[in-house]
């Protein structure tokens, strides 16, 4: 059950020209009606219960839904030189239909901007995985070098320009060594311009989609990140971080959701040196004395449990944010270990081999041996001091996976926070695969529409729908989820 909140039918998005053969659309999956753009692969026969998705698979943004630079910049703090700053001036500059240099960004700008970043002063995970593509389709031939002007697209001719300038040696040439020095000093920051041209900066996908959320939600848009509240919903604190958005449950002192996007260029492009070993448990500053801290878990026999994914850090930063208390909730420990851990570790594979990117909304739900929400009397909690923790029977994690062809596919877990639970891949898979459930039910417990910005009649099909294929296939190190199949 979706709550029934209006949403706009929009166009579909082009899928980038590079992207990847897909396999054919799972049983669930939305099916965009024109026909895909680029090289990406078709979806082949629709099943019977598949739905056309009204363009570009799952929503558009408006351009019409725009908001002053001004206004953002004393809302947030954002200075002129900062990069929130400086980027919202660049979306403004390229402007779309029209709407260009006004003062006001939309969404929509931000979005048109960074898929065609002629200026390359900011490059997404994605735009770095087109440009290195690109590049490798013009070396397929042996050569070791390309002219900066061979490039078919504007955007990529001005990258591999600045790449050869800030990367390399300027001889109007771009070879593969050069491309990844450039790519690498913009992620360290240190892709500095001199004279009238500009810096280039590293954005990750996950950050672009948190600051577009932020946008939108200034602008009165829905956004994929921000779940809808209905009647009944649960009140809580809504925090909005660099890299995900927080709906803090401060009764219970344990996150009600955490909603995040994971683009398969994020895990490409994530530096190898980003660890969780050089972050650690904190409190969240933006919750304040009153928040929870990493020793009200001391000696409790619950592990700190992530909502996002420590692994879902594209960044030492995004990590580091992660580790904040007002995204953990209280595991189990062969829960987090081993069940939890499985299945994040399958929804990031999955991401990384169908090359899409998923809208991820995970959190925690209270339960009686009937499904129905317990009164707040009967819930258990924890702590090691005054400041109890509500301690979740249940953890959930909901995926709107869209493919580079602009496929759509829904997925759910709602799975017992356990204390006995499996430790056995064997038998982890076969109990993860049990508490697959509709989108629709966890919306109806929570009272939140958690994909409103999809079209109503794409909503009623996949989130009614619990079927989308989600094989379970042996890994080295763990079972991973995946929609490929053959």
């Amino acid at each position: 059950m979706s709550l029934r909140i209006p949403t706009r039918a929009a166009p579909p998005r082009p899928a980038p020209a590079n992207a990847s053969d897909t396999a054919a659309a799972p049983a669930n999956t939305a099916v965009p009606a024109a026909p895909v753009p680029g090289n990406a692969a078709p979806a082949g026969a629709l099943p019977s219960n598949t739905v056309a998705a009204p363009s570009g698979g799952s929503w558009k943004r408006s351009a019409t839904k725009e908001v002053a630079i001004s206004d953002l910049q004393q809302k947030f703090g954002w200075t002129d030189e900062s990069w929130q700053g400086r980027l919202l001036k660049a979306a403004d500059e390229g402007g779309v239909g029209g709407r260009g240099e006004n003062g006001q960004v939309s969404a929509a700008e931000l979005e048109a901007y960074l898929s065609a970043p002629t200026d390359a002063q900011f490059l997404t995970s994605t735009a770095i995985q087109q440009q290195r593509a690109a590049l490798d389709a013009k070396l397929a031939g042996g050569a070791q070098s390309v002219s900066v002007d061979a490039f078919d697209s504007p955007w990529q001719a001005s990258v591999a320009k600045r790449a050869d300038l800030l990367g390399g040696n300027a001889d109007g040439q771009l070879s593969a060594e050069e491309l990844t020095a450039y790519v690498n000093a913009s992620k360290a920051n240190q892709a500095k311009g001199t004279g009238t041209a500009a810096d280039t900066q590293w954005v990750p996908d996950q950050q672009m989609a948190t600051f577009q959320s932020r946008v939108a939600e200034v602008a009165g848009e829905m956004d994929p990140l921000r779940p809808v509240g209905g009647e009944g919903a649960t009140p809580g604190l809504n925090l909005v971080k660099e890299y995900s958005r927080t709906l803090l449950d401060t009764d219970k002192n344990v996150p009600t959701f955490v909603s995040y996007m994971l683009s398969a260029a994020d895990v490409k492009e994530t530096p190898a040196d980003v660890s969780r070993l050089k972050s650690t448990f904190v409190r969240d500053p933006e919750v304040g004395v009153g928040g929870v801290t990493d020793s009200d878990y001391n000696n409790t026999g619950f592990d700190r449990g992530h909502m996002k994914a420590a692994e879902d850090s594209p960044t030492q930063a995004a990590m580091n944010e992660g580790h904040y208390m007002s995204n953990i909730a209280p595991q189990h420990g062969n829960h987090n270990q081993q069940v939890w851990r499985t299945l994040e570790r399958g929804v990031s594979e999955l991401v990384k081999e169908t090359g899409g990117k998923a809208y991820i909304v995970t959190g925690n739900l209270y339960l009686d041996d009937k499904g129905k929400p317990l009164p707040p009397e009967s819930i258990d909690t924890m702590g090691a001091k005054d400041r109890k923790m509500a301690v979740p029977t249940h953890n959930f994690k909901t995926v709107l996976l869209e493919l580079p062809n602009g496929n759509l596919s829904m997925f759910a877990y709602m799975v017992p926070n356990a204390k006995e639970g499996p430790s056995k891949k064997d038998d982890i898979v076969p109990m993860l695969e049990a508490s697959r459930v509709p989108v629709d039910q966890l919306e109806g417990l929570l009272g939140q529409d958690l994909y409103a910005q999809l079209p109503k009649g794409v909503q009623e099909k996949l989130e009614t729908d619990a079927s989308a294929a989600g094989i379970f296939q042996q890994q080295s190190l763990y079972e991973s989820a995946t929609l490929l199949r053959g």
